[in-house]
């Protein structure tokens, strides 16, 4: 007996969507819903179940009307939230699928623009709380996946939502040390000020696209660049590596201190240039360059309380959940407080509509 429904797709590629019910997914769908509208891209969603592991012959005997009635729930849910998007006039397929949910959306994805998954939690603290299903499809997407972390709630109206970043690894660690060293030009556009956020670190209404050295990083720029175009917004690209010698803790020498401006000079001649591709390819977004002494990860974390968006790319997908994600991907997901765009980067991807 047939455990699994699927309304018939289009198969055009859209927006994929992962649905289980929770407030993760919620935010995900309302997330998915607005860009397959804004795009007219067609929804895709997708629900599972698990099936259970029974020896007992009385429940191996009940197993296939415990299917048959999982099954009918999660299509009952998908039903509700293709309602939805039909009535906002998207065209919406869903599918119930008996198996792991992380692994069902990694398949899915591969037919998919872009895939959105709502990060289960608010942890600072690396490792905690990003959730297997996000982890294992950020991991291994054939497609750029957008991270819609849960929103901070504060009654102060000087201070963002979200407290200040803390190294990982111990919640009475202190801050991680983060210097901006050079960037570009004076940002242009006009921002809020908060009271427990350093000018240097307020991106705020701003893209920011976490930029490293590798051969692939001009894939991971452009797609920021089309984000930013699709939603107006400025784009800043950021890169950082700890140039203290000694990790900050001790002083640095005369002569390594003589040698920081070479030490940047090939993360700042990068960003320059990719800062010139984005200017002359995406004429409407205005785009500049931070660079910064400190983690990558500590960085980007510390620049996902203000962006309006952050974007990174990771090293693809392999055999083994989690391990191909690489470590500051993976750090900066579980510390982010803003939506993540992260982008495979075997290939090149396309968020425009064709």
């Amino acid at each position: 007996m047939a455990h699994a429904h699927e309304a018939t797709s289009s198969g055009v590629p859209g927006v994929l969507v992962g649905i289980d019910g929770s407030a993760g997914s919620e935010r995900a769908f309302k997330v998915g819903l607005m860009i397959a509208k804004q795009r007219q891209w067609p929804l895709r969603l997708i629900g599972t179940f698990i099936r259970p592991v029974v020896t007992d012959d009385y429940y191996v005997r009940q197993l296939d009307q415990y299917r048959s009635e999982a099954a009918n729930t999660v299509q009952d849910l998908l039903d509700t939230y293709s309602a939805r998007a039909a009535e906002a006039g998207v065209e919406v397929s869903t599918r119930t699928a008996e198996g792991d949910a992380g692994a069902t959306l990694v398949d899915e994805s591969s037919e998919a623009r872009i895939a959105v998954v709502g990060k289960r939690g608010r942890n600072r603290f690396a490792g905690r709380f990003l959730g297997s299903v996000s982890a294992k499809l950020t991991a291994h997407a054939h497609c750029p996946t957008l991270v819609v972390p849960e929103r901070w709630v504060s009654d102060s109206e000087t201070e963002l939502l979200a407290p200040h970043q803390d190294r990982p690894g111990a919640e009475a660690a202190h801050e991680e040390p983060v210097t901006l060293m050079e960037e570009s030009a004076a940002r242009e556009h006009t921002r809020r000020s908060f009271a427990n956020v350093t000018d240097e670190l307020n991106f705020d209404s701003e893209i920011v696209v976490g930029v490293d050295v590798g051969d692939r990083a001009a894939d991971v720029v452009h797609l920021a660049a089309e984000a930013a175009e699709l939603v107006n917004s400025p784009l800043t690209l950021v890169s950082a590596a700890p140039l203290n010698a000694q990790g900050h803790w001790y002083p640095n020498t005369v002569e390594h201190n003589l040698e920081l401006p070479n030490l940047r000079r090939r993360y700042t001649d990068h960003l320059e240039a990719m800062t010139q591709e984005v200017a002359a390819k995406s004429t409407g977004v205005p785009v500049r360059w931070q660079f910064f002494d400190g983690s990558p990860a500590g960085v980007l974390s510390e620049a996902s309380r203000t962006a309006t968006l952050l974007v990174i790319g990771t090293r693809g997908h392999g055999g083994f959940a989690g391990l191909l994600l690489g470590s500051v991907s993976q750090a900066v997901l579980n510390r982010a407080v803003c939506p993540v765009l992260v982008i495979p980067t075997q290939k090149p991807h396309k968020l425009r509509k064709h």
